[in-house]
């Protein structure tokens, strides 16, 4: 089963990163609720993901990345979301 979003705990926040088309939908309505940002309090997360996961969304936790590698990673989302591609 293809994973849709993937999240990473930064200490007190969490950040979501969109892993499919459908996970891009669900990130930018989660970057709508966050001032663009996708990521919530990781006191949060439980609640979040379980209702991710009730609208049929799978997600996993995302192996540990590099600042950098985030950067680009959003940088390459915000990109998409401009486009209209999410």
């Amino acid at each position: 089963m293809k994973t849709d979003l993937s999240y990473l705990k930064q200490g007190l926040f969490t950040a979501f990163i969109p892993e499919s088309p459908e996970g891009q939908s669900a990130w930018g309505a989660i970057a709508a609720q966050t001032e663009g940002t996708g990521k919530i309090f990781t006191a949060q997360l439980p609640a979040v993901l379980a209702q991710l996961r009730k609208a049929g969304h799978v997600v996993k936790q995302s192996e540990k990345k590099s600042p950098e590698t985030l950067r680009i990673e959003m940088a390459e989302i915000m990109e998409a979301l401009a486009r209209g591609d999410a």
